[in-house]
Protein backbone atom coordinates (compact mmCIF):
# COMPACT_ATOMS: atom_id res chain seq x y z
CA UNK A 1 0.00 0.00 0.00
CA UNK A 2 1.30 3.36 -1.05
CA UNK A 3 1.03 6.79 0.58
CA UNK A 4 -0.37 10.24 -0.97
CA UNK A 5 0.29 13.08 0.75
CA UNK A 6 -2.39 15.69 1.13
CA UNK A 7 -1.62 19.40 2.60
CA UNK A 8 -4.17 21.65 3.56
CA UNK A 9 -1.76 24.46 3.68
CA UNK A 10 -3.06 26.30 6.23
CA UNK A 11 -2.48 26.47 10.19
CA UNK A 12 -5.47 24.55 11.65
CA UNK A 13 -7.62 21.49 11.43
CA UNK A 14 -10.76 22.22 10.61
CA UNK A 15 -10.65 20.80 7.62
CA UNK A 16 -9.17 18.10 8.00
CA UNK A 17 -12.16 15.66 8.91
CA UNK A 18 -13.86 16.51 5.08
CA UNK A 19 -10.41 15.65 3.94
CA UNK A 20 -10.56 12.44 4.96
CA UNK A 21 -14.30 11.46 4.59
CA UNK A 22 -14.31 12.42 1.43
CA UNK A 23 -10.70 10.36 0.60
CA UNK A 24 -12.13 7.33 2.14
CA UNK A 25 -15.57 7.70 -0.52
CA UNK A 26 -13.61 7.44 -2.90
CA UNK A 27 -10.11 6.07 -2.65
CA UNK A 28 -8.43 2.41 -4.17
CA UNK A 29 -7.64 0.36 -1.54
CA UNK A 30 -3.98 0.23 -2.22
CA UNK A 31 -3.48 3.78 -1.87
CA UNK A 32 -3.54 5.16 1.73
CA UNK A 33 -4.32 8.92 2.77
CA UNK A 34 -1.73 11.10 5.25
CA UNK A 35 -3.87 13.88 5.75
CA UNK A 36 -1.62 16.98 7.26
CA UNK A 37 -2.21 20.29 8.37
CA UNK A 38 0.94 22.90 8.66
CA UNK A 39 1.87 23.36 12.43
CA UNK A 40 1.16 26.95 12.05
CA UNK A 41 0.23 29.77 9.41
CA UNK A 42 -3.21 31.32 8.22
CA UNK A 43 -6.19 29.78 8.49
CA UNK A 44 -7.22 30.36 5.02
CA UNK A 45 -5.21 31.64 1.58
CA UNK A 46 -7.76 33.66 0.44
CA UNK A 47 -5.35 36.81 0.38
CA UNK A 48 -1.99 36.32 -1.96
CA UNK A 49 0.09 37.24 1.64
CA UNK A 50 -1.37 34.26 3.34
CA UNK A 51 -0.41 31.88 0.28
CA UNK A 52 3.15 32.85 0.47
CA UNK A 53 3.07 32.19 4.32
CA UNK A 54 2.38 29.28 4.33
CA UNK A 55 4.89 27.80 1.20
CA UNK A 56 7.72 27.33 3.86
CA UNK A 57 5.78 24.82 5.60
CA UNK A 58 4.27 23.06 2.78
CA UNK A 59 7.16 22.13 1.19
CA UNK A 60 8.67 20.87 4.39
CA UNK A 61 5.85 18.51 5.05
CA UNK A 62 6.24 17.31 1.15
CA UNK A 63 9.94 17.01 1.68
CA UNK A 64 9.57 14.61 5.06
CA UNK A 65 6.89 12.83 3.22
CA UNK A 66 8.82 11.91 0.66
CA UNK A 67 12.02 11.06 2.48
CA UNK A 68 9.68 8.55 3.99
CA UNK A 69 8.32 6.98 0.90
CA UNK A 70 4.83 8.74 0.17
CA UNK A 71 4.39 8.11 -3.71
CA UNK A 72 2.49 11.26 -4.09
CA UNK A 73 1.51 14.87 -3.22
CA UNK A 74 -1.65 16.53 -2.75
CA UNK A 75 -1.86 20.79 -2.60
CA UNK A 76 -5.43 20.65 -0.65
CA UNK A 77 -6.13 24.47 -1.83
CA UNK A 78 -7.69 25.38 -5.38
CA UNK A 79 -5.68 28.34 -5.76
CA UNK A 80 -2.29 25.13 -6.48
CA UNK A 81 0.01 27.79 -4.55
CA UNK A 82 3.38 26.05 -4.42
CA UNK A 83 2.51 23.95 -7.14
CA UNK A 84 5.78 24.73 -9.41
CA UNK A 85 8.31 24.89 -6.51
CA UNK A 86 7.02 21.80 -5.02
CA UNK A 87 7.66 20.41 -8.54
CA UNK A 88 10.97 21.45 -8.57
CA UNK A 89 12.53 20.70 -5.36
CA UNK A 90 10.49 17.02 -5.19
CA UNK A 91 10.88 13.73 -7.54
CA UNK A 92 7.54 12.18 -6.34
CA UNK A 93 4.56 13.25 -8.28
CA UNK A 94 2.72 16.56 -7.09
CA UNK A 95 -1.14 17.47 -8.01
CA UNK A 96 -2.75 20.60 -7.69
CA UNK A 97 -6.76 20.57 -6.68
CA UNK A 98 -7.19 23.62 -9.44
CA UNK A 99 -4.94 22.01 -12.34
CA UNK A 100 -6.48 18.53 -11.55
CA UNK A 101 -9.89 19.80 -11.60
CA UNK A 102 -10.41 21.69 -14.51
CA UNK A 103 -8.23 19.21 -16.85
CA UNK A 104 -10.55 16.67 -15.72
CA UNK A 105 -13.55 18.95 -16.71
CA UNK A 106 -12.02 19.51 -20.20
CA UNK A 107 -12.83 15.73 -20.74
CA UNK A 108 -16.66 16.00 -19.62
CA UNK A 109 -17.58 19.31 -21.95
CA UNK A 110 -16.52 21.75 -23.40
CA UNK A 111 -16.72 24.40 -21.82
CA UNK A 112 -16.95 24.49 -17.99
CA UNK A 113 -17.98 27.06 -15.54
CA UNK A 114 -16.10 27.25 -11.98
CA UNK A 115 -18.06 28.52 -8.94
CA UNK A 116 -16.17 30.16 -6.37
CA UNK A 117 -16.88 31.27 -2.68
CA UNK A 118 -15.60 35.25 -3.39
CA UNK A 119 -14.79 37.45 -6.88
CA UNK A 120 -11.79 37.96 -4.72
CA UNK A 121 -10.42 34.26 -5.80
CA UNK A 122 -11.04 34.67 -9.25
CA UNK A 123 -8.30 36.46 -10.91
CA UNK A 124 -5.87 34.35 -9.27
CA UNK A 125 -7.91 31.15 -10.48
CA UNK A 126 -8.60 32.62 -13.76
CA UNK A 127 -4.47 33.08 -14.18
CA UNK A 128 -4.24 29.32 -13.55
CA UNK A 129 -7.08 27.88 -16.08
CA UNK A 130 -4.82 30.36 -18.49
CA UNK A 131 -1.57 28.70 -17.57
CA UNK A 132 -3.31 25.45 -18.51
CA UNK A 133 -3.98 26.12 -21.59
CA UNK A 134 -8.01 26.03 -21.46
CA UNK A 135 -9.27 29.83 -21.46
CA UNK A 136 -11.15 29.22 -24.17
CA UNK A 137 -12.52 26.35 -22.92
CA UNK A 138 -13.78 28.40 -19.43
CA UNK A 139 -17.66 29.30 -20.11
CA UNK A 140 -17.32 31.13 -16.86
CA UNK A 141 -16.76 31.84 -13.16
CA UNK A 142 -19.61 32.42 -10.58
CA UNK A 143 -19.34 33.94 -7.18
CA UNK A 144 -21.52 32.83 -4.05
CA UNK A 145 -19.70 35.50 -2.05
CA UNK A 146 -19.12 33.85 0.93
CA UNK A 147 -15.21 33.55 2.46
CA UNK A 148 -14.06 30.59 4.00
CA UNK A 149 -15.05 31.91 7.60
CA UNK A 150 -18.61 31.95 6.15
CA UNK A 151 -18.57 28.44 4.38
CA UNK A 152 -17.40 27.08 7.76
CA UNK A 153 -20.10 28.53 9.85
CA UNK A 154 -22.79 27.76 7.08
CA UNK A 155 -21.84 24.75 5.03
CA UNK A 156 -25.26 23.88 3.63
CA UNK A 157 -26.34 27.84 3.13
CA UNK A 158 -23.22 27.58 0.58
CA UNK A 159 -23.81 24.43 -0.95
CA UNK A 160 -27.31 25.82 -1.77
CA UNK A 161 -25.85 28.55 -2.90
CA UNK A 162 -23.62 26.35 -5.31
CA UNK A 163 -26.85 24.85 -6.72
CA UNK A 164 -28.05 28.19 -7.74
CA UNK A 165 -24.93 29.54 -9.35
CA UNK A 166 -24.55 26.35 -11.15
CA UNK A 167 -27.49 26.23 -12.82
CA UNK A 168 -27.33 29.85 -13.70
CA UNK A 169 -24.00 28.96 -15.20
CA UNK A 170 -25.62 26.23 -17.43
CA UNK A 171 -28.64 28.34 -18.43
CA UNK A 172 -26.56 31.94 -18.73
CA UNK A 173 -23.20 31.13 -19.72
CA UNK A 174 -23.22 27.82 -21.57
CA UNK A 175 -21.52 25.83 -19.18
CA UNK A 176 -21.34 21.86 -19.97
CA UNK A 177 -19.48 20.92 -16.85
CA UNK A 178 -19.42 22.95 -13.34
CA UNK A 179 -16.61 22.84 -11.07
CA UNK A 180 -16.39 23.31 -7.55
CA UNK A 181 -13.56 25.67 -6.05
CA UNK A 182 -14.46 23.56 -2.46
CA UNK A 183 -14.24 20.34 -1.38
CA UNK A 184 -17.70 18.79 -0.32
CA UNK A 185 -19.21 15.45 0.86
CA UNK A 186 -20.52 12.52 -1.10
CA UNK A 187 -24.46 13.44 0.36
CA UNK A 188 -23.84 16.38 -2.00
CA UNK A 189 -22.28 14.86 -4.94
CA UNK A 190 -26.17 12.96 -5.20
CA UNK A 191 -28.43 15.96 -4.89
CA UNK A 192 -25.86 17.26 -7.30
CA UNK A 193 -26.79 14.91 -9.56
CA UNK A 194 -30.50 15.19 -8.99
CA UNK A 195 -30.30 19.15 -9.17
CA UNK A 196 -28.10 20.14 -12.15
CA UNK A 197 -28.33 18.94 -15.63
CA UNK A 198 -24.48 18.77 -16.03
CA UNK A 199 -21.60 16.66 -14.41
CA UNK A 200 -20.01 18.78 -11.36
CA UNK A 201 -16.62 17.91 -10.65
CA UNK A 202 -15.54 17.75 -6.86
CA UNK A 203 -12.06 19.26 -6.58
CA UNK A 204 -11.07 17.25 -3.63
CA UNK A 205 -11.99 13.78 -5.81
CA UNK A 206 -9.79 15.08 -8.89
CA UNK A 207 -7.02 15.49 -7.29
CA UNK A 208 -7.47 12.96 -5.02
CA UNK A 209 -7.77 9.95 -8.18
CA UNK A 210 -5.48 12.06 -10.35
CA UNK A 211 -2.79 11.47 -7.53
CA UNK A 212 -3.62 7.56 -7.26
CA UNK A 213 -2.88 7.72 -10.83
CA UNK A 214 0.57 9.47 -10.53
CA UNK A 215 1.35 7.51 -7.70
CA UNK A 216 0.81 4.08 -9.73
CA UNK A 217 2.50 5.28 -12.84
CA UNK A 218 5.30 6.86 -10.64
CA UNK A 219 5.81 3.34 -8.58
CA UNK A 220 5.54 1.18 -11.89
CA UNK A 221 7.91 3.32 -14.42
CA UNK A 222 9.14 6.11 -12.58
CA UNK A 223 7.51 8.78 -14.53
CA UNK A 224 7.04 11.95 -13.01
CA UNK A 225 7.54 15.70 -13.41
CA UNK A 226 10.30 16.67 -16.03
CA UNK A 227 13.53 18.10 -13.63
CA UNK A 228 14.38 19.77 -17.52
CA UNK A 229 13.79 23.66 -17.91
CA UNK A 230 10.47 24.65 -16.21
CA UNK A 231 10.63 22.39 -13.18
CA UNK A 232 15.04 22.06 -12.77
CA UNK A 233 15.43 21.48 -9.15
CA UNK A 234 17.78 24.34 -7.66
CA UNK A 235 21.48 23.52 -6.76
CA UNK A 236 21.77 21.87 -3.75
Amino acid sequence: MSAILWVNPVGTGAFDAETEELIEAVRAPHHRPLVRHLPGGPPHLEYHLYEHEALGPMLDLMRAAEADGAAAAIIGCFYDGGLREARELLRMPVVGMGEASVLLAATLGHRFSIVVGRRKWIPKMHDNVVLCGLERRLASFRSVEMGIPDVLADPDGFLDRVIEEGRRAVEEDGAEVVVLSEISSPAFWERAARELPVPLVDPGVACWKWAEMAADLYAAHGLSHSKVFGYEAPPA
